[in-house]
């Protein structure tokens, strides 16, 4: 009669066996009930690696070993136990997680090591057997590294040849694409671009298309500019057609409409130069105004307010004037009109009660300090009384 037991199966997965040691120990070594967990399940997977001395134990093994430890989880207990010296992990054949290789030597050392501090009469092992073993652990670790580089070398030397073997098709390819976009051919220039493009970027023909059919579109055809976006996509790690959409969005288009905007027609800046006389035409003083709007984030009504007491205050009206009441009303944190009323409200309050006055705009040539106000007329404005007469 056969007989199945579910004890039997039990028992033949045996048992974890820990040292006792660990847990008497356990404070010393700092280790926690969990990391005493993580331990056993390394012994556990230990039992079942053999020969121990060749192998050791690979991270995917332990994962095998318990079924609630996730590669999260037993990666950061590594490390831990790693920084703590109580076991060693080295990097697998590849630079996948499950083929790292965990060793135990730290801590059986370590057990070793206390155990004769509190038991005197134990003799230790023979200074030339432990450095024995220290080189013989030192040389596994080398053979382990060189085999990992010689393999790194031949996955390279295989990569590399792979390139060169489909380098011209592909620039050929990709080439074709810009001259029919561009509707020239090749410069100089953009053939030394594509080929950074293509080998020092390494990205492939098909995520060059992409970007470059983004490029073309939005009328980009200079090869530096080309490579500045490339090397931003390079360096923000965007590998696929989402990213470069994003991207675009997001940065190019976003710049080229700050660049338009300074150049095209603004009412508000019309207005401000009507207002105060002042030409705004040029383009360095659109900025100026651009900078007070947009950087320094001044409303249109608060500069308008500012060219006001430009006008009232300066025979002379100019723009470097404004900016000291723009720049003193932001370090005051000055933000509304009624807050402005306020201020000179207050300065006007300290002019009569004939205390030290601190101003509230910063002395600029043509300004009158004792209280007295010029006001200063737009031409415009002028001209159209002068014909009232």
């Amino acid at each position: 009669m056969q007989y199945k037991s579910t004890s039997l199966e039990i028992i033949r997965w045996g048992y974890v066996h820990l040292p006792g040691a660990v847990f008497f120990y356990a404070k010393e070594l700092d280790l926690d009930m969990e990391d005493i967990g993580i331990l056993s399940a390394i012994f556990y997977a230990f039992e079942n690696t053999k020969p121990l001395f060749q192998s050791g134990v690979r991270a995917g093994q332990i994962l095998q070993s318990c079924s609630t430890l996730t590669t999260h989880k037993l990666s950061r207990k590594l490390q831990k136990l790693s920084k703590q010296e109580v076991i060693d992990v080295i990097e697998g054949s590849t630079k996948n997680f499950t083929e790292k290789v965990i060793r135990l030597e730290p801590l059986m050392y370590k057990l070793e090591q206390l155990v004769l501090r509190d038991h005197p009469e134990i003799t230790p092992a023979p200074k030339a057997v432990q450095t024995e073993n220290k080189d013989n652990k030192k040389l596994e670790e080398y053979e382990i590294k060189i085999e990992e580089l010689e393999l790194e070398l031949e996955e390279r030397r295989r990569v590399s040849l792979d390139y060169f073997a489909s380098s011209d098709v592909n620039y050929k390819r990709v080439a074709d694409f810009i001259s029919k976009k561009t509707g020239n051919l090749l410069s100089v220039k953009m053939e030394n671009e594509l080929r950074k493009w293509m080998v020092e970027f390494g990205f492939t023909p098909e995520f060059l298309l992409c970007m470059l059919e983004l490029a073309f579109e939005r009328k980009i055809t200079n090869p530096r500019d080309i490579t500045r976006i490339a090397r931003d996509l390079k360096e923000y790690s965007i590998n696929n057609l989402d990213g470069l959409d994003i991207y675009f969005k997001n940065y190019v288009d976003l710049e080229k409409n700050i660049s338009a905007r300074s150049n095209q027609f603004d009412p508000d800046i019309a207005e401000f130069g009507n207002f105060t006389g002042v030409d705004m035409n040029a383009e360095a003083r659109k900025k100026v105004y651009n900078k007070w709007r947009y950087d320094w984030g001044f409303s249109h009504q608060m500069i308008m307010k500012a060219g006001e007491l430009m006008c009232q205050r300066t025979k002379n009206g100019g723009l470097e004037y404004i900016d000291s009441v723009l720049n003193n009303w932001m370090t005051k944190e000055i933000r509304s009109l009624n807050d402005v009323d306020k201020e000179i409200t207050a300065f006007k309050d300290r002019n009569k009660s004939g205390k030290t006055i601190t101003p509230t705009i910063k002395n600029v040539p043509g300004k009158r300090n004792k209280g007295e106000y010029e006001f200063y007329v737009p031409p415009e404005i002028l001209a159209e009384l002068k014909s009232k007469v």
